[in-house]
């Protein structure tokens, strides 16, 4: 068994190019079973080894006395070590993530920290069990494509030679070679998803049709190879398109509505903290022409326009107060200068506005447009609907949320960028004028 899986790893290490020979490496040493395997079967195959151990200091006692047996193992076999310890509640409190979330972020900053240093590789000890459990928990949550992949065998210079390998073939190596380690008593607790996987859910499986745990770790080899055809699949699907200037991102619906809108609507919206269920709203929104229909993510808001899917930055919409023509806030988009008459001729543009100031009173305001809001617009002869008015022009949804308005007590005078009310426009024979430029989207 010792050399079987030997030469599992070995195998492994060399089918998917983790280490060259004789090449240094970091080692995740946690002082459980799995780690100290690790570490001893990598410097068997002549890695010079170097080992990092996080303190989460979640445990108290048991967490010190993990520090102190890495430590002591590295002393007595004169390995290289460095040590952290993360805070992690504090670090779960400003993320609003689980405590085992906030750990696993927490820790894998330190890793990349060390790899930059170097060696430019860190192990893990994640094995075959490990895929197995995650694959199910992907499932069980509703991951979507995220949770086919599972444990990927490397990845941003974190590689895991013992993927290929069972809990039972670490445990027979780690008795064979009189190897020693610490139980960590969180992994019986049944309030986490992945022990009751490991300790209900799979030996259910296996009671049921026995050899059922190797088909399903096939299987999941197989479902990684799947996920990195439907990550191209995606990627073709949406080649060629570029974000605009300010991020936002058009995509034709007829990209994402073809064969596979399921796949590419993920690879579009990856890691956007979209639930999948609200994936399943987006495509149906699509499906039925509902434009308008508005879903918020993370840092991102994705609209259904006309005949596109938009993913527009998360903006804020601030308002502001100008008590005078020369006293406008410094970070407003909207800047206001007292011109002579000449002026007007000579500078007409969409986002310039020249007004009257004897037919406006100060302060004005500067803000969003609201439901209900209306105007006069100029030559119209009657009041719109700011709303219809952005229709009527067919501003793309994004940027119709993001249009403002110039309003002073009695009404708005301009819907910036678009039109302007009537009776408030200058004319040549006017003796106070005012230039309105309008900076904004």
């Amino acid at each position: 068994m010792r050399y079987a899986m030997i030469d599992k790893v070995r195998h492994t290490i060399r089918e998917h190019g983790l280490l060259m020979t004789g090449e240094a490496v970091w080692v995740a040493v946690s002082g459980g079973v799995d780690s100290m395997v690790l570490l001893h079967v990598l410097q068997t195959l002549g890695h010079p080894c170097r080992v990092a151990h996080v303190d989460h200091g979640l445990r108290g006692e048991a967490s010190d006395g993990d520090r102190a047996f890495v430590e002591a193992y590295c002393a007595e076999q004169g390995i290289p070590i460095d040590v952290v310890r993360v805070d992690v509640k504090a670090g779960a409190a400003a993320t609003g993530e689980s405590k085992q979330m906030a750990a696993r972020a927490l820790r894998r900053t330190w890793f990349h920290e060390l790899i930059e240093r170097g060696p430019r590789k860190l192990a893990t000890a994640h094995h075959a069990d490990d895929a197995i459990e995650t694959f199910f928990m992907g499932l069980i949550r509703g991951m979507g494509a995220r949770g086919w992949g599972s444990i990927p065998v490397h990845k941003d210079g974190i590689i895991r030679p013992l993927i290929a390998v069972t809990r039972d073939e670490i445990l027979a190596y780690a008795r064979a070679h009189d190897i020693r380690w610490r139980e960590d008593a969180s992994n019986t607790e049944e309030a986490y998803l992945r022990n009751r996987v490991r300790h209900e859910l799979l030996p259910m499986l296996e009671r049921w049709r026995p050899g059922t745990q190797r088909t399903i770790a096939r299987n999941v080899r197989l479902f990684g190879e799947l996920d990195h055809l439907a990550r191209a699949a995606g990627e073709v699907a949406l080649n060629g398109i570029t974000p605009e200037s300010d991020g936002t991102l058009r995509v034709s619906m007829d990209r994402i509505l073809g064969s596979t809108p399921v796949l590419v609507l993920h690879h579009l919206l990856r890691g956007l903290g979209f639930h999948p269920d609200r994936l399943d709203d987006i495509l149906q929104a699509m499906r039925e022409g509902r434009t308008g229909a508005r879903f918020p993510g993370e840092g991102v808001e994705v609209f259904v326009d006309r005949h596109t899917l938009v993913l527009a930055p998360y903006r804020s919409h601030p308002t502001w107060v100008i008590p005078a023509p020369d006293a406008v806030p410094a970070d407003a988009p909207i800047r206001i200068v007292r011109c002579a008459a000449p002026s007007i001729a000579s500078d007409a543009s969409r986002s310039i506005a020249w007004l009257d100031a004897d037919r406006i009173s100060f302060p004005l305001e500067l803000r969003p447009w609201r439901t209900g809001d209306r105007m006069r617009p100029a030559g119209l002869g009657g009041s719109k609907l700011i709303s219809d008015i952005l229709t009527d022009a067919k501003v793309p949804r994004d940027t119709k949320e993001q249009a403002y308005v110039l309003a002073d007590a009695e009404r708005i005078l301009w819907l910036c960028g678009w039109r302007l009310s009537e009776g408030v426009k200058a004319t040549s024979d006017c003796a106070n004028i005012l230039r309105v430029e309008w900076s904004g989207n």
